[in-house]
């Protein structure tokens, strides 16, 4: 009877793990997506942006960050960082495309954190990056938040100057979104 009673937990728990590795994410609510860039005498550019699209493939996880509504609060430099710097009508999207095992999905309300690596997609280039996520579930939600430095020369993107003004080629990026399994 007591192996009985053992075999029945271990086929649940092992249901339940594939339940969750088959169950597909998909973004809900308004996520956020926030850039930092800085230059000299403690300039900070802070650029956001709500559009972000979540493409759960099974093993692969894609966050695609269309670049044409990224906004920084000044028409010139959205008109300059657009389409002089990121070339938007060429490349549209920011893309990280992450392995779905190296990122720890919490079961029941729960939280995890960590460090984890994917590639990054910009500019036409591809790129290998470490970045650190946040994920909490909340009754059946998953609040994501995640964050990564890049150096934009690493993208071929030109470092932005304007009037003898120059911006620091290292960025920050924040994203923040809800999804559901």
């Amino acid at each position: 009877m007591n192996r009985a009673r053992v075999l029945v937990t271990t086929l649940s728990f092992l249901s339940a793990l594939a339940v969750t590795a088959d169950a597909k994410l998909t973004r809900t609510g308004t996520p956020a997506v926030t850039f930092h860039a800085s230059g000299p005498a403690g300039m900070n550019i802070v650029g956001t942006t709500s559009d972000l699209d979540v493409d759960d493939q099974g093993a692969k996880i894609v966050i695609k960050v269309p670049l044409k509504s990224l906004a920084t609060g000044i028409a010139l430099r959205d008109d300059h960082m657009r389409n002089k710097y990121l070339q938007i009508a060429t490349y549209p999207n920011a893309e990280l495309t992450l392995d779905r095992a190296t990122v720890h999905f919490p079961n029941g309300d729960t939280a995890s954190s960590g460090d984890a690596t994917g590639s990054m997609a910009i500019h036409g280039k591809t790129k290998n990056v470490s970045f650190h996520y946040n994920i909490t579930r909340v009754t059946g939600t998953l609040h994501v938040g995640g964050t990564v430095h890049l150096d934009i020369r690493d993208y071929g993107i030109d470092i932005p100057s304007y009037l003898g003004v120059t911006v620091k080629p290292e960025i920050g990026v924040e994203v923040q979104f809800t999804a559901t399994e």
